[in-house]
């Protein structure tokens, strides 16, 4: 029934991006959207797009919206200034086609991003959990990489060292995976980061006390992964984003009609 449907859903959406109904909600808004691995020669799933497809993307967000800097929402929110009408693009993990195949994209469309790494898997051979059926592994980005995206103008931010579940650790572990990033960070790109998002992303994977513990540690905003978007006055350890992977948006259009439609229902 979901692939009957997203055609038309596509279609209508042509239409609400034509008649400025797509440009118009965006702009009551402040939307974070998240990106994992952007590839050609994986098969699209839950974490993966192609290279059109995060192009078309990017375009989309470009035509409707400003896109800017998460660092810039954030500073933002933390001012209590309107966001509203901007469109932030970020990554979760660290996969090493974030800077073989999205970067240049970025870079051509003159895009800013920024991409959360999980420390501990830069520059090694672990395979996540979730990535343990894959016949051929994506790998992750070398710290050189990483350099380089910062030498490019992108942001780096923390993800934790080994993509713990935030909710269900205990609090020595939450503070050791938080330090002990942030200080391979700064060893490896000379930079501390305030930005943090927490693994998995969604609201089962996290917690009060972990909140808590993340201002304590200095971050300056955590964010989500489970979709939703951001009113004015939204506090910056709040942040919601909207994951744009897998099969269910199918197109950008498609996104923007179900944008609308979310934003008609109040259900975003």
């Amino acid at each position: 029934m979901l692939s009957d449907t997203r055609p038309l859903k596509s279609l209508l959406g042509r239409f609400t991006g034509v008649s400025g109904i797509d440009a118009r909600a965006f702009r009551s808004t402040m939307v974070i959207a998240t990106f994992h691995r952007v590839n050609d020669w994986m098969a699209t799933d839950g974490l993966t797009c192609s290279s059109a497809k995060f192009t078309a993307f990017c375009r989309f967000f470009a035509t409707h919206s400003r896109v800017v800097a998460f660092s810039e929402q954030v500073a933002g929110c933390r001012a209590g200034r309107d966001m509203s009408g901007t469109v932030s693009i970020t990554f979760d993990d660290g996969y090493r086609d974030n800077f073989e195949t999205a970067a240049p994209i970025l870079r051509a469309l003159q895009l800013p991003a920024t991409f959360f790494i999980t420390s501990g898997f830069i520059g090694s051979r672990v395979i996540a959990p979730w990535d343990s059926e894959l016949q051929q592994q994506p790998g992750w980005m070398s710290w050189d990489q990483v350099r380089a995206l910062v030498s490019q103008g992108f942001a780096i931010g923390n993800h934790t060292d080994t993509h713990i579940d935030m909710a269900r650790s205990d609090q020595h572990t939450r503070r050791r995976e938080l330090e002990t990033s942030q200080q391979k960070i700064r060893q490896e790109l000379g930079i501390s980061t305030p930005l943090f998002a927490y693994p998995f992303g969604g609201p089962e994977y996290f917690s009060e006390s972990a909140r808590e513990l993340v201002r304590e540690c200095g971050f300056e905003c955590c964010a989500s992964c489970y979709g939703g978007v951001n009113a004015v006055g939204a506090s910056p350890y709040d942040l919601k984003r909207i994951p744009v992977v897998g099969e269910w948006f199918t197109t950008p259009e498609q996104f923007g009609f179900e944008f609308v439609l979310g934003r008609a229902l109040g259900r975003i």
